[in-house]
């Protein structure tokens, strides 16, 4: 006898990896006599006490129940598509990765903070320390000397940069599938990741940018994937969020959006579903207090590593430089909390970065202009060889196209969007709070600071695509489409967007160029 149960029924059989639960239709449990009889009578209640709902992925059923359940039994199962995807991203993160030997654009900063905790003496940036501590760390690993020349870029240390870089690909693609996406929108949606030059560029070096966004994105994937599960693994996957969004906010501030929506998505979700606060206080608790400790813990390792003065006195106080060995005020009877110089190193990251409103950059652009690629940035020249930080064309201009066209297809189609209506949403609150509130910041700013609402756009448009495209049917093999048409639009992107990653691939790795080669590539005036 087989019964059709709900797919909160079979929980436990699905894999952590697996993304949305499949339509009721093609989930089946064998069961018989009583069991058959308990299981229809908890799928009533379950039906009654949520009738209305729309069950997406940002509003199911199947939230944590207020008494823990015994917690499922996780079987991992890894698509092929994601394995085949995070090895082409580590090919192309880490291929060449020691060339240029070179300092490249900001690197000279980066590098220069993580050999400081080598040696101790204290230095200052307007960054909380996370990335460079990482990146430290990273270097102590690969034996990089604390008195390497100023000239030697330290290439092993952006391995780190370069493995976080391939692994931002695998999370964008857990993420897309926690948002509603089949299995081939998740691939199309973290292949475009995979070839956008912008992307590649930023991951090859010693920045903190890709680490940035890993923990931003990892952050929210794990998330959405604690509110569809039970006991244990919902507690496992709450507290990995909480502890990737800390991550992310301690390795620039602007990893706080992460934290924001998931505080958001948790709202609303509370009130709607009307959660037990027996289970929603425990969970803002987690939220809350996770991110907070680990936040001011990577102050006091910072603190513990720095004990001597170095090229940051300058920007503490009289009282925290009393504190440095070797400074002119230092008093080793001098007492200061931790609280204190916590308050007092954060205090002077934002003074500094406040100070910054009056400088200028030639790289530098307008928040508006970033969708829209219009200012690269130049980061090394050699002999005939470039780095630009610029994103491939066809990814970034084809999202204003894509959006566009998903836009009108919901006016005219609106019921293809049904399910996937509260995963738009949640995109494109997401897009707004990664972006607009650049508009209120006057100091100058660079391409790489729309990365965040970049992905998001991304996402928006690889759902909205799939569902207009047929793409989203799941329970078949990735490369089986359910029209020649669909399939033709799918390879045709992915296509294109591939050659465009391989004409722009010179200017990405630094790769020797003629005159009339790197002519080719600069299509805007904008761009020189």
């Amino acid at each position: 006898m087989v019964v059709h149960a709900r797919p909160t029924e079979c929980l436990c059989a699905r894999s952590a990896y697996a993304g949305p639960p499949p339509e009721p239709h093609g989930m089946e449990c064998r069961v018989t006599g009583s069991v058959r009889s308990r299981l229809l009578d908890r799928s009533a209640k379950r039906a009654a006490g949520h009738a209305g709902q729309n069950a997406t992925t940002l509003d199911r059923p199947d939230f944590p129940p207020d008494k823990p359940a015994k917690a499922a039994r996780w079987r991992l199962k890894v698509p092929p598509e994601l394995l085949w995807l995070t090895f082409l991203t580590a090919v192309t993160r880490l291929s060449a990765i020691t060339h240029p030997r070179a300092i490249v654009f900001d690197e000279v900063w980066f590098r220069e903070y993580a050999l400081h905790y080598r040696d101790g003496t204290y230095y200052f940036d307007i960054h909380p320390p996370l990335g460079k501590l990482l990146l430290a760390g990273w270097a102590k690993l690969f034996g990089v000397s604390a008195t390497v020349q100023s000239h030697d870029p330290a290439v092993a240390i952006r391995v780190l940069p370069a493995l976080a870089g391939t692994a931002l690909v695998a999370v964008f693609y857990l993420l897309l599938r926690e948002l509603t996406a089949s299995r081939r929108v998740a691939t199309f949606g973290a292949a475009l990741v995979l070839l956008d030059n912008a992307i590649l560029v930023e991951s090859r070096l010693i920045l903190v940018d890709s680490m940035l966004l890993l923990f931003g994105l990892g952050a929210l994937t794990c998330y959405l994937a604690s509110r569809r599960r039970t006991g244990r693994a919902h507690w496992i996957l709450l507290t990995a969020s909480a502890v990737l969004a800390g991550m992310a906010a301690s390795t620039k501030w602007s990893g706080l959006t992460a934290l924001g929506l998931i505080g958001l998505v948790w709202f609303a979700q509370t009130l709607r579903q009307r959660v037990s606060w027996r289970l929603a206080i425990p969970q803002a608790a987690v939220l809350v207090v996770v991110p907070a400790l680990l936040y001011a813990s990577v102050f006091a390792i910072h603190f513990q590593l720095l004990p001597h003065s170095g090229p940051g006195d300058a920007f503490m106080s009289q009282r925290f430089q009393s504190t440095l060995v070797g400074n002119a005020s230092y008093n080793p009877a001098a007492s200061t909390s931790f609280p204190d110089r916590f308050i007092d190193l954060n205090k002077a990251m934002n003074s500094a970065q406040i100070s910054l409103n009056s400088s200028h950059h030639p790289y530098s652009s307008s928040w508006l202009s970033w969708p829209f690629m219009k200012r690269p940035v130049y980061y090394w020249t050699g002999p005939k060889e470039y780095i630009y930080l610029q994103g491939n064309p066809v990814v970034w201009w084809g999202l204003l196209v894509g959006a566009f066209v998903v836009a009108l297809g919901w006016m005219r189609r609106p019921e293809r969007f049904e399910r996937h209506r509260g995963p738009m949403a949640l995109l494109g609150v997401a897009w707004v709070v990664n972006f607009l509130p650049f508009a209120t910041i006057v100091r100058p700013m660079f391409l790489y600071h729309y990365f965040f609402a970049f992905f998001f756009s991304i996402a928006a448009v690889s759902i909205g695509l799939g569902a207009l495209a047929g793409w989203m049917t799941d329970g078949e093999a990735v490369w089986k489409f359910p029209s020649r048409r669909s399939a033709a639009l799918y390879w045709g992107i992915l296509t294109v967007a591939l050659a465009g990653f391989v004409f722009f691939a010179p200017i990405s790795y630094g790769l020797p160029l003629s005159d009339g080669g790197l002519s080719a590539r600069i299509w805007l005036d904008s761009w020189r």
